[in-house]
């Protein structure tokens, strides 16, 4: 340095904008929240940044179901942003679903001021050790105390979200750091992609090849992390060489779409589904848990397995691999696709007698179509809905048909609460979903119970001009818990009748259209109008479901 030269002070600026440009250089461009007395500070600089769209929303757990809705288009991170203590609580059954359906959502919260953290004063809000209350539903908590951690730990939480088996991410704020200077590091560079195994898989690939090909019968079997892995085309790649047909959980349906030869759908199903399984030679699990709530408990049976994932967590576990392969399934999906393609066998055989089962299947479909008024009803939402549409569906009866009937013709063509089980996601992952993807066709199907768990979300689509149709099927009870007591115990009709308001009046009373239909082809009809005009849409499905899919199929 010269002599007389100026010693420049280090640039300054506050933690809070330091946090909204890391968020824009990490991609994020829509964020899911409510103001409070505690995060101010970060909306404050929100304010000042108008890459980043905040959707202000009415309730914390509906804020992280969008946030959920919006990282299952495999855009990135969903982004949550709630207040400490009550608001961080709120978050903790979504994330429940997010932590089960592997959906990479970025839970920001605030903690009280960073001195009195773990004094037990009684300060507003106060939650000792509030983060542990999130140990064990998300991938990893950052607990954010200097302002200086601002220039890794916020990357990091979102490498963290997206690396390896994606997963919800805790990250914690006290409230005094949002207006703490914090000078700017210019080496600090986010890392918008996540860090790649360097050893790529575990396992002997070769070996896996060699007994799939020589196999007479195989099968592949794949699910929700094949479908955020984004694996579709290299998964049909391996089917189409082998002759094997595919089946999945629910959020795995459409993978391979469901109107292709060897596309069986879910592999719960009993019937055909079960009989293909049982006439398997060699399982092939990709991008699957094979979760007892998904296989195991219907009674799902595996031939000898190979099963192939992000890690060891779920080896093992309900289901004896003869051969793993573990690490980053992207890669080693690829590389077995283009090893089966070069050295296929002979499939002519193994071709027809997929196609006998493929026939079996839609003559088991019809005949329970004649049967099951509910198939009426999903053939009318396939017959409106789009290739490149995506039905989010509730846990409520006609969704669980879905599970099993519906055709979903792409990854994510049906978007299922399977993580957790819950009621009350689809509305709100809906509104997650349209606004990732606002050129898809999205349509939410939810029962009145689930309904109003969120039905005040209407407000957060009105006020900025989300449009899709949501299906509220209306039968004024707790169905499935109805019909659960019958089941069980002979008896139902306690504790699950609900009363519920008119819903055109209500859906008016957020200026939103609705429209109230009873047979296949009136929500047929209203589905189509609702869809064309790209407004938001109730339309009442006034109906009730008295079967149980799962007890039957």
């Amino acid at each position: 340095m010269s002599r007389g030269e100026a010693i420049q002070p280090p640039s300054m600026s506050r933690f809070s904008e330091r946090f909204v440009r890391a968020l824009k250089s990490e991609g994020v461009t829509h964020v899911f929240g409510i103001p409070s007395i505690h995060n101010i500070g970060l909306y404050n600089a929100l304010r000042e940044e108008p890459s980043i769209h905040h959707i202000l929303c009415r309730h914390e757990s509906s804020a992280t179901h969008m946030a959920d809705g919006y990282a299952r288009a495999g855009k990135g991170v969903g982004v949550v942003i709630t207040s400490t203590g009550p608001g961080a609580g709120y978050m903790t059954a979504p994330l429940i679903e997010a932590w089960g359906s592997l959906s990479p959502v970025l839970a920001i919260t605030t903690n009280i001021a960073t001195k009195e953290i773990g004094r037990g004063t009684g300060t507003l809000h106060e939650v000792m050790d509030q983060d542990l209350i999130f140990k064990n539903i998300t991938k990893r908590r950052y607990c954010l105390r200097r302002a200086s951690d601002i220039h890794t730990m916020l990357p990091k939480a979102i490498q963290t979200a997206l690396s390896g088996r994606p997963g919800p991410v805790y990250c914690e704020v006290p409230t005094d750091l949002w207006d703490q200077d914090v000078s700017v590091e210019k080496g600090a560079v986010p890392c918008r992609h996540p860090a790649q195994d360097p050893h790529q898989w575990v396992g002997d690939l070769d070996r896996a090849v060699r007994l799939l090909c020589k196999a007479d019968h195989p099968v592949v079997v794949a699910g929700t992390a094949a479908v955020r892995a984004g694996i579709a085309k290299e998964i049909q790649s391996i089917c189409e060489a082998l002759q094997a047909p595919l089946v999945t959980g629910a959020e795995g349906k459409g993978l391979v779409p469901e109107d292709h030869e060897l596309a069986f759908g879910n592999a719960a199903r009993r019937g055909v589904a079960r009989e293909l399984l049982q006439s398997r030679t060699i399982a092939l699990a990709i991008g699957t848990r094979l979760r007892r709530a998904d296989y195991y408990r219907r009674g799902v049976s595996l031939p000898r397995l190979i099963h192939i994932d992000w890690d060891e967590a779920w080896i093992h576990k309900n289901y004896p691999a003869e051969m793993t392969i573990v690490g980053d399934i992207r890669t080693i999906a690829s590389r077995l696709a283009e090893m089966v393609v070069s050295m296929p066998p002979d499939s002519r055989k193994m071709g027809r007698q997929v196609s006998v089962m493929r026939r079996k299947t839609r003559e088991e479909r019809e005949a329970i179509g004649q049967k099951c008024r509910e198939i009426a009803y999903l053939d009318a939402l396939r017959r409106v809905m789009p290739r490149d549409g995506s039905l989010v569906i509730d846990n409520t009866l006609l969704g669980y048909w879905a599970e099993y009937f519906y055709e979903s013709l792409m990854p994510g063509g049906l978007v299922t609460a399977k993580g957790s089980s819950m009621i009350g996601f689809s509305l709100p992952a809906a509104v997650g979903l349209k606004i990732a993807c606002p050129e898809r066709s999205v349509v939410a199907l939810i029962g009145d119970g689930g309904f109003f768990y969120s039905a005040q979300e209407l407000a957060t689509c009105r006020r900025h001009g989300i449009g899709f149709p949501v299906i509220v099927v209306n039968d004024g009870a707790y169905g499935m818990i109805d019909l659960l007591q019958r089941q069980f115990y002979g008896r139902g009709d306690f504790e699950t009748d609900l009363i519920n308001p008119d819903l055109r009046t209500f859906a008016a009373s957020f200026g939103i259209a609705a429209d109230r239909v009873d047979t296949p082809q009136g929500l047929e009809q209203a589905l189509g109008s609702a869809l064309a005009s790209r407004d938001m849409r109730v339309i009442e499905l006034a109906t009730s479901f008295t079967q149980n899919p799962f007890a039957t199929y």
